[in-house]
Formats: structure tokens, C-alpha cells, sequence
């Protein structure tokens, strides 16, 4: 049995005594059963550490998680500039895709180097003959003067029956020009043939044969080609 000490007489009395028995005086306090004090104390000490080192757990296995996320993520570059690395397609010329409005001037600039006294003229493997040459020189300054693109067809057109032309010099407007090679490729995709000549539209101007055509279309896209326009003005020869 547990007894309490009487702090005045010194006896000792049953532990649920409030009062001495010996001398009556209170008694200051008694034994507590099961936990004192100092162990509650000392449990809420090792609640609070377990709490503490539970945290500390769960906060390295977060941090190793974005550790890892970052070393599986792809390094970003310093590039801000983003490459195309789409391959450019260059422009063909074939006999079934036609020929690009692009490519006509660099045609235009070998007919000027060679001179129009040939039967044929072979370009960037496609060989084409002078009716076909005059159709895809007077039909690209139409599209260039109007800002279009695409291909030109390739078509087989006869030699003109009665060729015909006087004019030995001329000095021709880009409208004049323009107008005399849009009639050139009507009258060829409506007759499938060559003119026989071409009328210049100044009035008292003689007319230009095939050959002369030839020269003066020639002759205005290659300035195209160097230039980047087409010329005000184009004289003749």
C-alpha cells in the first residue's frame, strides 16, 4: 500500500487521506498511479521529435523525386532561335509538271547568249524547240507583269506558215510589250501555232516577225533577271 507523509507530524496516512489522521492537518498532496508529470512531458517531447523526423523524411524523398525529374528533363537551350529544318523543294521543270514562271528569265538569259538562230534549246535537261521557247518567254512576262507563279504548260506548237515582220528597230513600252505578248500566247493556245507576226501597237510601227519576238522577249527578261522588274521601256534590236 501507498501511504502519504503528513508534512506537520510526520505520519503516515492512506493514500486517499485529504486530512492527517494524526494531527488533522491537510495533507499538501498525494502519489499519483500511472504516468507523472515528467513522462507526459517526456512523451510529448518524443511525439514532437518522431513528428519532426517524419517530416524531414518526407521532405527528402520530395526533393530526391524533383531531383530526379529535373536530370530525366531535357537541357534547354540557349537558341532562341528555332531552326526549319524543312527541306526546300526545288523547283522542276519536266515536260509533264511544265515549266516554272520562276525559271523563265534564266531561259531568256541563255536564248540572249546563244541568239535565236537555233532549231532547239536544251535547258536544265528539257529540250525545247523555238515555238515552244517564244510560248513560255511571251506567256511569263504576262504572269510576272501580274505577280502570279506556277508552271507553265509545255505544249507542241507548228512553225508559223507565212512568216512575216519589216521592223528593224523599235523603241517599245512596258504596256506595249506586255499587250504584244499576251496576244502572242492567245493566238497560241487558240490556233496551235506561231504568229506569223506580231503588230506593235504604237501607230506607224511595222510589225515584228517570230524571230524578231523571240529577241525583243528575250531581251526584256533577262533585264528582268538582273534588274528585278520589268523595264519601262525596251528598244529594238
Amino acid at each position: 500500500m501507498i501511504f502519504v507523509k503528513c508534512q506537520n507530524c510526520g505520519h503516515e496516512n492512506e493514500s486517499n487521506s485529504i486530512y492527517c489522521e494524526e494531527c488533522g492537518g491537510r495533507l499538501s498532496g498525494s502519489p499519483s498511479f500511472g504516468r507523472s508529470k515528467s513522462s507526459k512531458r517526456k512523451e510529448g517531447m518524443n511525439t514532437t521529435n518522431k513528428i519532426l523526423i517524419a517530416s524531414i523524411i518526407i521532405l527528402v524523398i520530395v526533393l530526391g523525386v524533383m531531383v530526379g525529374f529535373l536530370l530525366r528533363s531535357p537541357t534547354p537551350t540557349n537558341n532562341s532561335t528555332i531552326t526549319n529544318t524543312t527541306p526546300v523543294v526545288e523547283e522542276e521543270i519536266s515536260l509533264s509538271n511544265g515549266f516554272p514562271v520562276s525559271k523563265v528569265p534564266d531561259l531568256a538569259q541563255e536564248i540572249v547568249k546563244s541568239g535565236t538562230d537555233f532549231n532547239s534549246i536544251t535547258y536544265s535537261g528539257v529540250t525545247l524547240d523555238k515555238n515552244q521557247c517564244l510560248y513560255l518567254l511571251s506567256r511569263g512576262i504576262v504572269m510576272i507583269n501580274n505577280g502570279e507563279t506556277g508552271n507553265i504548260p509545255i505544249k507542241n506548237y507548228e512553225d508559223p506558215d507565212n512568216p512575216y515582220g519589216t521592223a528593224s528597230s523599235a523603241t517599245i513600252t512596258k504596256n506595249d510589250y506586255v499587250d504584244m505578248a499576251q496576244r502572242t500566247y492567245t493566238w497560241m493556245d487558240s490556233y496551235g501555232i506561231s504568229p506569223n507576226y506580231i503588230g506593235i501597237t504604237v501607230s506607224g510601227e511595222p510589225d515584228l516577225s517570230m524571230d524578231n519576238m523571240l529577241s525583243l522577249y528575250s531581251k526584256i527578261l533577262a533585264q528582268y533577271k538582273s534588274s528585278g522588274q520589268l523595264p519601262e521601256t525596251v528598244t529594238f534590236p
